[in-house]
C-alpha cells in the first residue's frame, strides 16, 4: 500500500482476481507502474489462470487493452507486478523461467502485535513519505544487474509444484539426454498421461532432435536421438541436484528412527 501511495494513479493495489490481468478484459494494467496482485489462490485451483498471458504481461513492451463498448487499443506496457498470497503457490514457474523472484515471509513477528504497531506509527508520521521518496532516489542500483535473479528455497519449492510430466521425465533421464536417447526408447519411457503426439510435442521444445549411426551395427542405418538442449542443461541439474538432496535427506532420517518397545497393547511406535 505504500508504494502504491508513491505511485498514485499510476498503481493498481489488491487486485485480487488475477483474470483482471490476463482475462479479455484488461484496461486495469493501462498506464500503471505497479500492480498488486494480493491473496491469490494456488495456480492449480485457478481455472482462469493463462500462465503464457500472466509472462506476456512482464514482458512485451505493449499491450492489447480491451474495454466493454470500446474499440480495442495499443498501449505501453510500463507494469511491474507484485504477487501476494499465503498460499503455497499462487504461479507456475516452470524449471527455466527467470521472470520470478519469490520470498518467503518470515513468522518471526507473527503475534508480535507491538512491532506492527510501531510500523502503523511510523507511516503515519508526516514526513514519512518524503523520507521514504528521498532514500529511494538516492538509492545506488548503478551496478546492479537487473537481469540476473536470486534464486530461493521458495521458488524452488514453487517449481518442483510446476514441473510437468515432460519435465519430470526429463530429470529422471538427464544423464541420457544428455548424451542422446534413442527416440524409441524415449517413447517407452514416456509418462503415462501423455499420448504419444502430446510427447513428442512437449519433448521438442525441450531437446534437439539428431539422426546418426547405430552403436555395434555394421549397416548404415541411422536412428533417431533425443538429446536435451545445450542452454537448458545446467537448469536441469540444478533440479537433479535437489531432488538428489531431497531423498539423502529423506534417508538420513528413516536412518536415524528409534524403535522404543511400547508396553501396552499394540505394535512398537516409531520415534
Amino acid at each position: 500500500d505504500v508504494l502504491c501511495d508513491l505511485m498514485a494513479e499510476y498503481s493498481a493495489k489488491n487486485i485480487t482476481d488475477i483474470e483482471e490481468i490476463t482475462g479479455n478484459f484488461n484496461a486495469v494494467i493501462e498506464n500503471k507502474s505497479l500492480i498488486i496482485l494480493n491473496e491469490l489462490k494456488n495456480f492449480t485451483e485457478q481455472r482462469a489462470l493463462n500462465s503464457n498471458a500472466l509472462k506476456s504481461v512482464m514482458i512485451v513492451d505493449a499491450q492489447r487493452i480491451n474495454e466493454t463498448f470500446i474499440a480495442r487499443r495499443d498501449s505501453q506496457n510500463v507494469a511491474n507486478l507484485i504477487i501476494i498470497s499465503n498460499n503455497f503457490c499462487p504461479v507456475k514457474i516452470e524449471a527455466t523461467d527467470r521472470r520470478y523472484l519469490v520470498c518467503q515471509t518470515s513468522y518471526v513477528h507473527r503475534h508480535n502485535f507491538e512491532h506492527f504497531d510501531k510500523i502503523h506509527q511510523a507511516i503515519n508520521q508526516a514526513d514519512f513519505y518524503d523520507n521514504l521518496y528521498t532514500f529511494f532516489m538516492k538509492r545506488d542500483i548503478f551496478q546492479a544487474n537487473l537481469q540476473v535473479i536470486p534464486m530461493t528455497d521458495a521458488k524452488k519449492d514453487i517449481q518442483k509444484v510446476s514441473k510437468s510430466p515432460v519435465e519430470n521425465f526429463v530429470v529422471k533421464y538427464l544423464k541420457q539426454l544428455k548424451q542422446g536417447m534413442e527416440c524409441n526408447q524415449a517413447l517407452d519411457y514416456k509418462p503415462k498421461e501423455l499420448t504419444e503426439f502430446q510427447f513428442k510435442a512437449q519433448l521438442k521444445a525441450i531437446c534437439d532432435y539428431e539422426r546418426k549411426n547405430a552403436p555395434n551395427s555394421k549397416c548404415m542405418k541411422k536412428i533417431g536421438y533425443y538429446k536435451l538442449k545445450p542452454g537448458l542443461v545446467q537448469d536441469y541439474e540444478s533440479i537433479k541436484d535437489e531432488e538428489n538432496e531431497i531423498n539423502d535427506d529423506d534417508e538420513e532420517d528413516y536412518t536415524n528412527i528409534k524403535i522404543i518397545p511400547n508396553n501396552q497393547d499394540g505394535d512398537v511406535i516409531n520415534q
